[in-house]
């Protein structure tokens, strides 16, 4: 396919996004030349949505392994035998302290993730319950959790109590789901999106790429992502975990993970882009590239089992680069980012609700 760049960027900044046959044929740019004008015209498109405004993310792994569902990926799963942590639910204390240190360095956003096909417990419902009461009223961040399959209700009650946000992968396509996720099904991660998106709430849903899924399974989940309006993508690449079905993958060079993102947001204009686990293992040096392909976003910290770069130099690679840590979307604001080089602001174009293409 020949692309029309100039066009390709002009519908983007309308908030029209790419057709599922030009998403499918970025896949085949192998060129310097062809990847460096898809850069350009994924820099150019976030641009349009989101200037230079970066969202920071970070997390609390808050209840570690003995998960019984059985993912090709996760160390956290019952049914391998890993290095990764296990424990029951933190306490509300716990959970808090470490919000008000990501609070300290930085962060907007705030997630609470807890291993499990389901949270559902009282008790660990009465913990999440407390945990966002008192970070909503101790900082500015968003409040976020990861609770696996969830019931319209209980994310109903947990949203009456301060959770703002609800993050819940797909993982991958609907064609490669049963490889990788062998206890639940697609439709059910599907569902929990819908319950968060009839709230009201603001979703984050992404996936792993890396897995052994092809091109045209990357652009197939991306375009579900894009029909369940999602506010949120996290990119993630795998980190393969030892004793996981996947330890001995190892498939995406840096240009892949660049192409991934750029195909993304140009695929979803006005969606925040967050690049999140596997950064520093896939993008090596290529890592400041991220916001060239179209991200508007990165967690910051540790991931929930393996550990992040320092979060010093990730703050020093945004000023490199000339972006902006966005503020939390309420008061107070973090101590440790000057005021005078953060800003506010969602989706800055205005432009969430403008059609796609089919």
């Amino acid at each position: 396919m020949q692309f029309d760049w100039g066009d390709i960027i002009q519908r983007g900044k309308r908030g029209v996004g790419l057709s599922e046959a030009e998403a499918l044929a970025i896949g085949e740019l192998e060129s310097q030349t062809d990847v460096e004008a898809l850069l350009r015209a994924a820099e150019e498109v976030r641009y349009a949505h989101k200037q230079n405004l970066v969202n920071t993310c970070g997390i609390s792994n808050a209840k570690s392994g003995r998960c019984p569902e059985k993912c090709s990926f996760c160390s956290q799963s019952a049914h391998y035998k890993t290095a990764a942590p296990t424990y029951t639910t933190k306490t509300a204390d716990e959970i808090v302290s470490e919000a008000k240190e990501a609070f300290d360095y930085g962060v907007r956003e705030f997630s609470v993730v807890m291993a499990g096909r389901a949270i559902n417990k009282r008790k660990d419902l009465d913990v999440l319950k407390e945990t966002f009461t008192r970070i909503r009223e101790t900082t500015g961040m968003q409040t976020c959790a990861s609770l696996g399959l969830m019931t319209r209700e209980d994310l109903e009650e947990l949203k009456d109590a301060g959770m703002q946000s609800m993050h819940h992968n797909l993982e991958t396509a609907r064609s490669f789901h049963s490889n990788i996720v062998k206890t639940h099904t697609y439709d059910e991660e599907v569902e929990t999106i819908r319950h968060a998106k009839d709230l009201g709430m603001y979703v984050c849903s992404g996936g792993i790429f890396g897995m052994g899924e092809s091109w045209a399974q990357r652009v197939e989940m991306v375009l579900d992502l894009r029909e369940l309006d999602v506010d949120s993508v996290p990119v993630n690449f795998l980190n393969p975990r030892p004793g996981t079905e996947l330890a001995d993958l190892d498939e995406l060079t840096p240009q892949d993970c660049l192409k991934i993102i750029a195909m993304i947001r140009l695929v979803m204009p006005t969606k925040d882009i967050i690049v999140c686990g596997g950064r520093e293992l896939n993008l090596k040096a290529s890592q400041s590239d991220i916001f060239q392909a179209g991200a508007n976003g990165v967690m910051l910290g540790n991931y929930l089992t393996t550990a992040g770069q320092a979060v010093a130099k990730d703050l020093a690679m945004l000023e490199e680069q000339g972006m902006v840590v966005r503020a939390p979307p309420h008061i107070p604001h973090p101590p440790s980012v000057p005021p005078a080089v953060r800003s506010e602001g969602t989706d800055t174009a205005g432009l969430t609700g403008k059609p796609v293409c089919p």
